[in-house]
């Protein structure tokens, strides 16, 4: 049967039939044998097909499996680093207990604790971390100075070690941060990478001085590949290169071939690394992350790696709308679709695990969410709280997509659309989550852990409908890691709006309140090409004109009704991912990182994903480490 030729609701309903043996079953109950995951409270989360299997698999899967697909046992790790640490996340977590931490938690911050003052995230890495790493001082973070120990796990990103450029010295205290996690008892390490397009140009960069000489040159197959190290600004993001609309194949831009392009080994055509096979290239680039490993004491360390993710969505140049190759490459022989991505994830997974010293890495395989918040509506004051930045990107990849399809370009996915079709109906089936989860996994035999991407919205307050459809998409991750024999973790996680509680903290009673600068608005008003993106832009913000985004004072009472009465809280931490991490059973479950360029800290967007001392979830973070299930320290879990 071809899936693609049925209407997304006919798909649907043939899922659900396949699900529930057409009407056997309530929504509530899984029939006879459907499979079994993590119990949860929310509607049907507890059913579930255990899509995929329970093949056996390198990774330490292929234990015995019951008639639900559930295995009856702790699988069979390897009697290696790289399987004791799995083995290790498999038994907690079914010990109802989860790993905490965030990204970059030892290297950046704002708090300092000597002080007691808020510092630029550049200065913290300097006076702290980089103290920390020539043993001057012990290593610290915020959520140490919050709750009294750093978490065991840090995560950290491939970019800002591995490929930051040698003038800015990052890279040997980020790399000696890693190694000091995986030298305590229980510390563990979680890399990404935001991988630059296999098209970027060197010389684009506003830092080209900084990294024009190579930090290496490799051979592959023949092909001398030169690596640089990634000179800033956010190349990965898909609407990088579009600055028009796209009216033919030829105003296609070439980040978005990259993947078709490594999944059928055809060359580059523009940038630095033109002419070469973008195979090799991206072949070049895994080996050298396994070089500087090796130079820098993580060799044959149990660390995990998470290339490529959130691929379900559309804002970096590896996502889902960018694998119809047939359609990128006018090749109608050419590997496309899921087939492509999988491809792309195996050319560097191989390539790495190939290396000497790289057997015990770990890899992660993460999408973002496998559907539409159900809660999705905002009012206007709400829709002022989006950060300009965020909503100007949106409003050009949704564009750039509708550009795609129009061409006939886009890859549309069968079960995300059938999903989508299902929309008004309550939660999907499990089995229909699991199944576009699991749309373009690279295989069990490469794959250690299953993880997902759930972030909670900033224009609101996570509402319970958020938690409810989290527990679904999470829940269907279990369930495809009981029957597969894998850990399964929340691999990114996180509120948006720990320094919006901040500002209105501070306000005084009726006062309005400034979201964001007129620089801050026109800058990305003006990165839309198009006038009608301009125009919904500007409606989104009720402006005229590309100015100051503020909430008037009856605003402010309407979304807070607290404020201007001290400290305001949501307690997301307690309320929401502590539920959510406990009813899924989950591994682990990282945060994201710090950023604040160090001025008007009380009149800016400024990112933070764990509070500091003083701040007004301070006290509410603390309760949440000190959860029996929360594996806070390195060794909370043992």
């Amino acid at each position: 049967m071809n899936l693609i030729q049925l209407s997304p609701r006919i798909y649907a309903a043939f899922l659900v039939c396949l699900t529930a043996a057409c009407g056997s079953s309530n929504e509530d109950t899984p029939p006879e044998g459907a499979g079994g995951g993590s119990s949860s409270t929310s509607g049907d989360t507890s059913s579930s097909s255990a899509s995929g299997g329970g093949s056996s698999s390198a990774s330490g899967g292929g234990s015995s499996s019951t008639s639900s697909g559930t295995p009856d046992d702790t699988p069979e790790f390897p009697d290696t680093p790289r399987g004791d640490l799995l083995e290790d996340l498999w038994t907690s977590s079914r010990a109802g207990k989860f790993r905490f931490g965030y990204e970059n938690a030892i290297t950046w911050g704002l708090y300092d604790p000597g002080t007691k003052q808020l510092v630029s995230t550049n200065d913290w890495f300097s006076s702290m971390a980089g103290a920390a790493s020539r043993g001057e001082r012990g290593w610290s973070s915020d959520a140490g100075a919050t709750v009294g120990e750093n978490p065991g796990l840090v995560g950290i990103s491939l970019d800002a070690m591995v490929f930051d450029p040698v003038p800015w010295n990052r890279r040997d205290v980020t790399a000696a941060a890693a190694a000091y996690t995986l030298e305590q008892p229980g510390g563990m390490v979680a890399f990404d990478w935001h991988t630059p397009p296999c098209n970027y140009d060197i010389s684009t960069s506003d830092f080209a001085d900084a990294i024009e000489t190579p930090l290496a040159t490799l051979s592959v197959d023949g092909q001398s590949v030169p690596i640089h190290a990634q000179g800033g600004g956010t190349p990965f993001y898909a609407e990088t290169y579009y600055s028009r609309s796209i009216g033919s194949s030829e105003d296609i831009p070439e980040n978005l071939k990259c993947i078709c392009k490594i999944a059928n080994d055809v060359p580059i055509e523009q940038g630095t690394h033109a002419g070469i096979s973008a195979r090799d290239w991206l072949v070049a680039h895994a080996k050298y992350v396994a070089q500087f490993f090796r130079e820098h004491g993580l060799g044959g360390k149990p660390v995990v790696l998470r290339p490529f993710h959130e691929h379900t969505g559309a804002w970096f140049w590896w996502g889902q709308p960018y694998w119809n190759c047939q359609a990128l490459l006018d090749d109608d022989k050419a590997v496309t679709g899921p087939a492509a991505y999988s491809a792309a994830y195996r050319t560097f997974a191989e390539a790495v695990r190939s290396e000497p010293g790289m057997e015990n890495v770990i890899f992660a395989y993460s999408t973002d969410k496998v559907r539409k918040l159900s809660d999705s509506s905002v009012t206007a004051a709400e829709a002022k709280v989006r950060d300009p930045e965020s909503l100007s990107r949106d409003l050009l990849r949704a564009r750039l997509v509708e550009d795609l399809s129009e061409l006939g370009a886009a890859y549309e996915s069968p079960p995300q659309e059938a999903i989508a079709a299902l929309e008004n109906d309550g939660q999907p089936p499990s089995a229909m989550l699991e199944e576009y989860y699991l749309e373009a996994y690279p295989g069990d035999d490469l794959i250690d852990i299953l993880g997902i991407d759930l972030y909670y919205p900033y224009e609101r307050a996570a509402s319970s409908a958020d938690l409810e459809d989290m527990k679904a998409m999470a829940s269907a991750v279990a369930a495809i890691g009981a029957a597969k024999g894998k850990p399964h973790a929340l691999t990114e996680t996180g509120t948006y709006r720990l320094h919006l509680l901040h500002r209105v903290s501070k306000l005084a009673a009726g006062a309005s309140l400034t979201l964001y600068p007129a620089d801050h608005v026109s800058r990305w008003h003006d990165t839309l090409f198009d006038q009608s993106l301009r125009t919904e832009f500007l409606d989104n913000y009720g402006l005229g004109s590309a100015s100051a985004v503020a909430l008037t004072s009856a605003e402010v009472t309407s979304l807070f009704p607290g404020a201007g009465q001290g400290a305001l809280t949501e307690d997301w931490y307690n309320t929401h991912l502590l539920d959510l991490a406990k009813s899924a059973g989950v591994a682990y479950a990282l945060t994201w990182q710090t950023y604040y360029d160090g001025s008007d800290f009380d009149d800016k967007a400024v990112y933070y994903y764990v509070p500091f001392p003083g701040h007004p979830e301070a006290d509410n973070f603390r309760r949440f480490a000190e959860d029996p299930a929360v594996c806070f320290g390195m060794t909370a879990c043992e």
